[in-house]
This record gives structure tokens, C-alpha cells and sequence, in this order.
């Protein structure tokens, strides 16, 4: 879902593992299997500091507890410090992490973020090791060792446990591999991390999101091996590992062992486990767990088997797809190929459109129309002239949604397909959630390393449910079971109950429908033993349903010892989520980020606000401050790298692509006025980097050539400069007559070069009347502007050239309207 062609006027960044010291990068020939890392005087280190990654599962009915044990080792002459950033399960509540160095075990502690943050700087610059493990999003954590002596190994172990997710007869465990790139919209404020992006006025933490990738024809240089032990309860009917090849030893009915056949995997890619059992032997059920005055408990309750309805009501269907250069080749082919699928099959009575979105967001119709077979074939015309292009602005496509009316006695279905790579990912949620009044948004994420946090929040706040589409998986059979979903919703209008017992804190608060035939998961504190009852009452094909299930809460429990955490995270999810927004600009609720805080001190688990420290005092290590190393990640499996970066095989350049500026016209809802004279630019904007790039004299470097002072105009090309002395000659009262370019309300679309592109420059542009729509890492930027104004726009001493990209320069005006 991102577009990065990266054209900085920055050295290329070392993503090779280098140091931010260095100013090279060397990687290994292609099949070599690893990168190599610079020292302070630019020779060549031996390795990545990451060896190898160990993953253990133990999987106990619908509960998993993961360790995570991460090799770090020294190749180097002198002391590092490593960064690595790297994916966890969204869903899994992290409280342990523990530092080992030869016979030495650090335990880790859960501090406040700024604290832990200050002991570790201040460990680092005494020499001891010292390790740091932050969470950038509840699926995104950066792990930081400072002062591994040469040739020592530093070994970080890190647990956690999650529910595991069922539907329909099948139990599902992802271990995610590998953070994709994201899409950074905003404008560039600094840089606190070692990623390739900078920190923007949007997303304030780029840097800290974005991982170093290892470059075509290399590898990161380090793997990954996992081991699954299975004790499911239950028979087990089958187990299936969707993208890896794996072994599998069967003990008895209920009980099994799952390992990577290949020690030494590339984490490119999910792995995704799933194991189906009777759907008769899952029942409801309770654990709990009380050491101290807290007791906590998870209740499981599962729901009616689905009623084919009697008639099925007309839907409104709204059809989302993401376009952008992540989905490149097989994750856009794959979307397509579902939403065929389900377009073919719409119920006779529904409505649709469809909203494709990149750089952009464009609608086919106007409006939803009906179902009918011309409309149908309009509609799949326009899907297969998609391509993979531009950057994902995801929040304007979000809020053109939003602002169309839902039509009347129908239920608005909306389906986001998308990969998420985004690093505004707080803040679609919170869109999504202020927005969608009472439609139901069903995310497909497309792609085998997708970000599931946004996608399970995006339905979760939209009342509906994700589906995942890997890269192998039949587009068909997604569609069909998307179809089955929306039919009708298992079970509506849930309302929790308990009597004789005192279950305190819920979660979650708010329940939605249910559409498919999956548990119905609580998790709840108590104080106080003693036996009761716990009713859950919906409707379930339109009648009352009620289900209760008789509990008993122990004064000592020792069994079950992650419910604590897991309760704990529950509460923590509840409280971000009462204002995303405000988590995503770095301003949260005081009261609120106190309380979250609290509850991570109380319970030791990793939060936004909460980190783990371990410092080793024993050992005082010598030779100065460490070279900081990032640790560089593979591109995702199926990912194209010219979709991202803009090219085939060289590395990427440190920077944004096009930077999203938030107080542009686009978000301020200018976007509808302006987005349809940029429809081809925002559609192609490979037209305006392979421009730029024909513009840059070295190829390493990508800076301009010397500026050279020129007329006023002699900066304007041709075109525009004939269109001046129209403008000279007939004043602007006959602009409507001018046909040679395309014009609307006297403005056009236009591409300046310029010397330097600070922000007192940009300012300059935008006084002159440039609406600044993109700007690049580069020396350039677009924008919308008066063609009165072209004189004024060309006098500013930092503007070099101003033309119309080839993009634009040909749009009609059956082009501007959209649609067919």
C-alpha cells in the first residue's frame, strides 16, 4: 500500500546493517547469504549482528504462550550497539524479557518509557550492557543491546501470550516474520531512529517504524526457527502450515509437535498454522487463575451454529482497493480476483460502488447503482485497469467513504482491501471509528505479511470482521466465505450478564455482531471467590438466544498464570482505544496515559508508555561509545521492490517518498476539488520520479547540478510560457477560451524544480498561491495553482524550473469527471 520511490538529495542511506557513522555500504554477493557492517573509518566489518532468531509455541487449548529468543553477536574490532526492529503478534500481551550473556541472566523490568529510556543511555555511556525493548505499535517493537564487545554473543529471550483466534471448526496461530514498509504521510520534522523514513508532523515516530531493507540480491543475514507444541484438548482433525513447509509429528488424538523444516527460514513472510477440530467438541467454557487479592478469569463462549436466513436483505455495497506500489503484482491480482468473484455474485437487489485509492481516492460511480449487468460490466472493466501505483493515502479514501450518503433501508458493506502499510495507522482507526456510523467494514489485508493490527482494529471499530488473503490462498474461496458472512450475522444485539458472581472490568466493553461462528472471548477480574452464572442474550436469526454458563471463581488458582497479563493488555487496548488520534500525535489524555501506565507497572507488560530495561552492572565494557548498527529486514515475500522503491535492484535511499503534507489542501477537503485535474498524476506518479530522476547527475548521490540563475522566463517551459502571453494579451477573462491545456477554474497542475526545498521556501511557494499537493525527498514539489500566478511563481529566486508533469499535461475533461 505505499509508493517509496526515494529521491533525497541525502548520500545513500546503509541499510546493510552499516553504521549511521559510515558512509558506505558493502553487501555480500547475491546467494552469500549475509551483509556486511562499516566500521568509524569505512573498512568493511565482517557480518549483521543478529545470527539468528528461535521461536517456541506452546499452544494449550484456545491459550499460546511464544518465546522469542533473539542471537546477537559481534563481528566487528570495536563495540556496537544493535537496533533491531521487529514484529510481534498484535494481539499477544509481552511481559517478560530476560538478557543472557554466558552464565550471566538478566532479568528485564517494565518501567515508564522515559525512564527506562534514561537508564539504558545512561548504561551505555558507563560501558555496561545494557538492553532496551520498546513498543512502537502493538505489533512493532524495537529491540536495542548496547556494548557487545567483539566477538561476544548477547542472547535476548522474550515471552508472550495471546488467545488463539477459531472459526468455523478451525483454530489459527500467526507468528509474524517481518515489518513491511510503510507509507509515512507528513511533513519532515527530525529523526529519532535508525529507520529509512524521518519523523513527520503525522506520524512522529517514522523513524522508529521503518527498518532498514536489505538490498536486491542480498539477504539480512540473519534466520529464524520455529517449534510448535500442540496439547489442543480435543481431536484434531488436520493441521495445515499456509506458507512454510513444515514437519509434523502427530501424538495421539489431541496433541502434536510442528517445526520449520528449514532451520535456517528467511523471515519474509508470516507463519500462519491453523488445525481444525469438530466443531461439536469446542464448547464454552472458563479459566481462571488467583494468586494475591486479584483473580483474573477468560470466559469462552461459543455461539449458535449459523442460520441460513429466509430472505436476504439488500445491501449497499461499497468496494475498496488499494492501488498502490506495495501491491504490486500478486497482492493487487489477488485482490482483483476476489472482488470479481464477489461482484459476480452480488444478490439481484443490492447497490455497489467501487473506491480505488493510492496518491488519490476515485469513485466508478457517482453514487452506489444497482446491480444490474451493464453496471457489473462497467465495473469490471474498471477493475482490471487498476495498477499498482503512487503513495496510500489512506485517511482521504477513509473519509471520501464516509462522505458519501448511505442510501436508505440497506446496510452499508464496505471491504478495504489492503496490505495497511501504513505508519498513520492510530489515526485511520480513529477515522474509521468517528465515521462509519452504522456501515459494517469487512478488511481484507492481501499479502503474506500484512498489517494485522490495522486491519483487526478497522474492523473491530467498523463492526465487522478481517479476512486474510494470502499470496497461495484461492481468491474464491475468500469471496465465498465473505458471502456466507454477510448473509446474515450469527448472532446481533449481545448484551453480557453475570449474577451470584462479581466479575469486575469486562473486556471487551462493547460488543458487535457476531458474523461468523466463532467464541465470543471475556476476559475479567474478580476479588471475591464464590459460584454464579454468566448469561449471554442476543438474537440469532431475529429470535432471542440465550446461553449461560455456570462458574466457579477460586480463592487459589495456580493454573493459567498468563490470564493476569492478558486481562491487563484487554484494559490497556480499551483505554488507546478511546482516542487513537490523540495516541497517533503524541499528545494522549494525561489521566488516561497514567492509567495505562499504571496498569503496565502493575501487571509488568509492554505498552506504548511502558518499556523493558536490563542492564548488566557487573561489567564495565572499554573503547568509547558503541557504533550503533541497525539491523537491516527482508522486503515481505511477494512485495515488489520496484512497487516500493521505485526500482529493481539498488539499494533504497534514505528518506520519505512524497511527503503528505497535513495542512495542504488535500486533507482540508480540497482533495475533491483538486484531486480529479491530478487523476493520471496521482495515478502514475512513476511519470514524475522517472522525470526526477532524469535530473539527477549522480546516480549514487541523486543531488542537482549547480543551480544557474535564469530569467523569470526562461523558468517556465514552453507550454506555460505561451500560456503567460495568452494571459499577457487577452487577460485572464478569456482563460476560458484557452484549450491547449488543461485548466480548471483558471488553475492547473504544476511541477517545480527547485534549488532547496526548505520549509521558509515552501512557504514562499504557498504565498504566491501554490497549493502544495506533493512534496518530494527531492528538489521538487506539485502543486495547483493560479495561471495568473505563473509569473509570481517563477520570480521566487529558489524556484529553477516550472512545468506541467507529463502526468497531467494531457488531461481531458472526460478525464476529470471519473467514472465511466
Amino acid at each position: 500500500m505505499i509508493k517509496f520511490k526515494f529521491l533525497s538529495i541525502f548520500a545513500l542511506f546503509i541499510l546493510n546493517c552499516a553504521t549511521v557513522l559510515a558512509g558506505e555500504a558493502h553487501a555480500a554477493a547475491p546467494g552469500q547469504g549475509a551483509l556486511t557492517i562499516i566500521d568509524r573509518s569505512g573498512k568493511a566489518g565482517e557480518g549483521c549482528p543478529l545470527e539468528h532468531t528461535s521461536v517456541k509455541v506452546d499452544v494449550s487449548g484456545f491459550l499460546a504462550r511464544v518465546t522469542v529468543r533473539q542471537i546477537f553477536r559481534n563481528p566487528q574490532r570495536e563495540k556496537i550497539e544493535a537496533v533491531y526492529t521487529f514484529p510481534l503478534s498484535s494481539e499477544g500481551a509481552v511481559n517478560s524479557m530476560v538478557m543472557r550473556m554466558g552464565e550471566r541472566v538478566i532479568k528485564g523490568e517494565v518501567k515508564r518509557r522515559e525512564e527506562a529510556r534514561a537508564m539504558y543511555e545512561a548504561a551505555k555511556s558507563r560501558g555496561n550492557v545494557a538492553s532496551l525493548l520498546d513498543q512502537e505499535r502493538p505489533n512493532i517493537f524495537t529491540q536495542s543491546v548496547a556494548n557487545i564487545m567483539p566477538g561476544e554473543r548477547v542472547e535476548i529471550e522474550i515471552q508472550y501470550s495471546e488467545v488463539l483466534s477459531y472459526d468455523d471448526g478451525a483454530f489459527k496461530f500467526v507468528f509474524p516474520m517481518v515489518v513491511g514498509p510503510r507509507f509515512i504521510p507528513g511533513a519532515r520534522t527530525g529523526k529519532q531512529g535508525t529507520g529509512r523514513s524521518p519523523d513527520t508532523t503525522q506520524v512522529r515516530d517514522a523513524s522508529l517504524i521503518t527498518p532498514p531493507v536489505a538490498p536486491a540480491g542480498t539477504r539480512a543475514g540473519h534466520d529464524v526457527d520455529l517449534t510448535l507444541t500442540l496439547k489442543a484438548g480435543i481431536p484434531i482433525h488436520s493441521i495445515k502450515s499456509e506458507l512454510h513447509e513444515i514437519h509434523l509429528q502427530r501424538d495421539g488424538t489431541d496433541r502434536a509437535t510442528v517445526s520449520l523444516k528449514n532451520k535456517d527460514e528467511i523471515p519474509n513472510r508470516d507463519f500462519v498454522l491453523s488445525y481444525t477440530v469438530a466443531g461439536d467438541d469446542v464448547r464454552s467454557g472458563i479459566l481462571s487463575h488467583k494468586e494475591g487479592k486479584n483473580g483474573y478469569v477468560t470466559i469462552v463462549m461459543v455461539p449458535p451454529k449459523k442460520i441460513a436466513p429466509d430472505k436476504i436483505s439488500p445491501k449497499e455495497m461499497i468496494f475498496v482497493i488499494d492501488c498502490s506500489g506495495s501491491q504490486e503484482g500478486k497482492p493487487l491480482e489477488k485482490a482483483k480476483d476476489t472482488m470479481r468473484y464477489i461482484i459476480d455474485r452480488m444478490n439481484p437487489d443490492d447497490t455497489f460502488n467501487i473506491v480505488d485509492f493510492n496518491s488519490g481516492a476515485r469513485m466508478l460511480f457517482d453514487e452506489a447503482r444497482k446491480n444490474t449487468e451493464q453496471n457489473r460490466a462497467k465495473a469490471l472493466t474498471y477493475l482490471s485497469s487498476l495498477e499498482a501505483r503512487g503513495g496510500t493515502w489512506m485517511g482521504p479514501a477513509v473519509e471520501k467513504i464516509c462522505s458519501m450518503p448511505p442510501q436508505s433501508n440497506r446496510l452499508r458493506i464496505v471491504t478495504f482491501m489492503t496490505d495497511g502499510y501504513v505508519g498513520n495507522d492510530f489515526e485511520i482507526i480513529s477515522l474509521v471509528k468517528k465515521c462509519r456510523d452504522k456501515s459494517r467494514w469487512f478488511p481484507f489485508g492481501t499479502g503474506n505479511s500484512v498489517n494485522r493490527f490495522l486491519l483487526d482494529r478497522m474492523a473491530g471499530v467498523g463492526g465487522g470482521e478481517p479476512e486474510y488473503i494470502l499470496l497461495n490462498s484461492p481468491g474464491e474461496e475468500i469471496a465465498k466465505k465473505f458471502y456466507q458472512r454477510i448473509a446474515a450475522p450469527v448472532l446481533t444485539d449481545i448484551t453480557l450478564q453475570q449474577e451470584g458472581v462479581a466479575l469486575e472490568d469486562v473486556f471487551p466493553k462493547s460488543l458487535i455482531d457476531l458474523w461468523s461462528h466463532k467464541p465470543l472471548i471475556f476476559k475479567a477480574r474478580y476479588k471475591s471467590a464464590g459460584r454464579g452464572a454468566i448469561t449471554i442474550k442476543g438474537f440469532a436469526a431475529g429470535k432471542p438466544y440465550t446461553q449461560t454458563l455456570h462458574v466457579d471463581l477460586p480463592e487459589k488458582e495456580t493454573a493459567n498464570p498468563s490470564l493476569g497479563s492478558l486481562w491487563a493488555r484487554a484494559k490497556v487496548d480499551d483505554l488507546m482505544s478511546r482516542d487513537w488520534f490523540s495516541v497517533q500525535q503524541g499528545t494522549p489524555d494525561k489521566e488516561l496515559k497514567e492509567e495505562i501506565v499504571r496498569v503496565a507497572l502493575e501487571h509488568q507488560i509492554m505498552t506504548q508508555y511502558t518499556s523493558f530495561v536490563a542492564v548488566e552492572e557487573t561489567t564495565v565494557t572499554i573503547g568509547g561509545q558503541p557504533i550503533r548498527v541497525a539491523v537491516p529486514v527482508e522486503l515481505p515475500d511477494g512485495v515488489s521492490r520496484e512497487g516500493i522503491f521505485g526500482e529493481q535492484s539498488a539499494a533504497p535511499v534514505s528518506g520519505t517518498a512524497m511527503a503528505y503534507r497535513p495542512n495542504s489542501p488535500v486533507l482540508a477537503g480540497a482533495v475533491a476539488k483538486a484531486v480529479p485535474v491530478h487523476r493520471r498524476l496521482e495515478g502514475d506518479m512513476r511519470v514524475l520520479e522517472k522525470e526526477e530522476d532524469s535530473r539527477q547527475s549522480d546516480a549514487t548521490t541523486r543531488n542537482f547540478p549547480a543551480p544557474v540563475k535564469e530569467k523569470e522566463d526562461e523558468k517556465l517551459n514552453p507550454a506555460l510560457m505561451e500560456l503567460v502571453d495568452f494571459l499577457r494579451a487577452h487577460g485572464k477573462e478569456s482563460l476560458g477560451r484557452y484549450k491547449k491545456l488543461a485548466l480548471e477554474n483558471g488553475k492547473l497542475t504544476v511541477l517545480v524544480w527547485l534549488n532547496e526545498n526548505s520549509d521558509t521556501t515552501l512557504g514562499k511557494l504557498r504565498t504566491v498561491g501554490l497549493e502544495i499537493l506533493f512534496v518530494s525527498a527531492g528538489k521538487s514539489v506539485i502543486g495547483f495553482i493560479s495561471a495568473e500566478n505563473l509569473e509570481h511563481l517563477a520570480a521566487i529566486p529558489e524556484v529553477r524550473r516550472v512545468e506541467q508533469p507529463k502526468a497531467a499535461a494531457g488531461v481531458s475533461s472526460s478525464d476529470r469527471k471519473g467514472g465511466f
